[in-house]
């Protein structure tokens, strides 16, 4: 049995599927309306992607440039609270090595970390981490009651697969190495799906340490685009991406890679022993089947794993301000303490 088909709770093993709320008619109408403007702007930048490269590698470079300013000016929180619940701190803390590459740490402003949380952040392989993310990454901190621990990776076109999961995985190693007894659980959004699950694959493959649980905002997983939301969604507007948008941002990452390739999309890796996970995804999203095809994956191998769904969200709802990101957050938040708490005892 699918998962994809689930209505209400549905269990099998030890999968579960919650419905988290009904879609609304009208909103969704407006939403479609708001969608299809935005997908006539992110074609027409993708025409004018193709167009730079086709002029050459230097006017690549300085598209992919000015694309990542607009991005961290477009994906900007409304007001700046990240120092309001979070302490943003710069290293490791003293006498600690650094990490082998950039990073950022979050501790909550009004309680003790009791864990850590090894975020990796999306950006559809080629972006930064924005300010809206970084405000969600400060807000998990302080909801989680944890200190987060944010590296970053290589990018594309410049830095194609695997780089950007070599690095994730360098940082996983070097995190372990200097919190061994630590407990943590790793959390991703989006494109970070696939660079996180892919790292932890390859931790696994080398007989290292996994984390004491999953956390997944709207993954993609699957860059050979193969997922029905993926053509359902940019056809009928009820997103404000497109299919095409996708596969120019996965040719950038894959380089020629084969997109089935596990490296690139997790979805065709394993996931046995495989800590406990949860999925927040919405069936607005036009990679939502990314999201129920990864869970049906984990329950064919008797994994531990909580999927909920919204109805109508957008990618990643959890960086607006709304009542059901705040929602999102608090669930997902309250899976991470869990978590951290039941290994604690087992790594003190």
């Amino acid at each position: 049995m699918s998962l994809t088909g689930s209505v209400g709770v549905a269990k099998a093993g030890r999968a579960e599927v919650v419905e988290m709320d009904r879609s609304e008619a009208i909103k969704g109408c407006v939403r479609a309306i708001c969608n299809r403007n935005m997908q006539r702007i992110v074609n027409a930048s993708m025409r004018a992607c193709l167009r730079a490269e086709a002029a050459g590698p230097e006017a690549l470079a300085r598209y992919t440039a000015r694309q990542r300013q607009i991005h961290m000016r477009f994906d900007a929180p409304v007001l700046a609270r990240v120092d309001a619940e979070a302490i943003r701190q710069t290293g490791p803390g003293a006498g600690l090595a650094p990490p082998p590459l950039p990073a950022e740490w979050f501790a909550p402003r009004a309680s003790e970390p009791r864990g850590f949380v090894f975020y990796v952040h999306g950006g559809s392989f080629i972006a930064e981490r924005s300010p809206r993310i970084t405000q969600l990454v400060a807000r998990f901190a302080a909801a989680a009651e944890a200190r987060v621990f944010a590296p970053s990776y290589r990018l594309a076109p410049e830095h194609p697969c695997p780089a950007a999961v070599d690095d994730i995985l360098a940082s996983w190693i070097w995190f372990q190495e200097t919190w061994p007894e630590q407990p943590v659980v790793a959390l991703a959004e989006s494109a970070g799906a696939a660079i996180l699950l892919s790292a932890l694959q390859q931790a696994r493959a080398r007989g290292l340490p996994l984390p004491s649980g999953v956390v997944l905002l709207s993954p993609w997983v699957d860059l050979s685009l193969q997922s029905w939301s993926v053509t359902a969604a940019s056809l009928l507007g009820t997103t404000p991406y497109t299919m095409e948008s996708l596969a120019l941002v996965a040719r950038f990452y894959l380089d020629g890679r084969p997109a089935t390739d596990p490296l690139a999309s997790p979805l065709f890796g394993g996931f046995e022993g495989f800590p406990p996970m949860l999925i927040h995804a919405s069936r607005g999203d036009i990679l939502y089947d990314d999201a129920m095809r990864l869970a049906d994956a984990v329950r064919e191998v008797s994994g531990d794993l909580t999927v909920r769904l919204w109805s109508d969200e957008t990618h990643v709802w959890e960086r607006m301000g709304t009542p059901k990101a705040r929602q999102s957050i608090e669930l997902a938040a309250r899976f991470i303490r869990q978590r951290l708490d039941a290994a604690a005892p087992h790594r003190s």
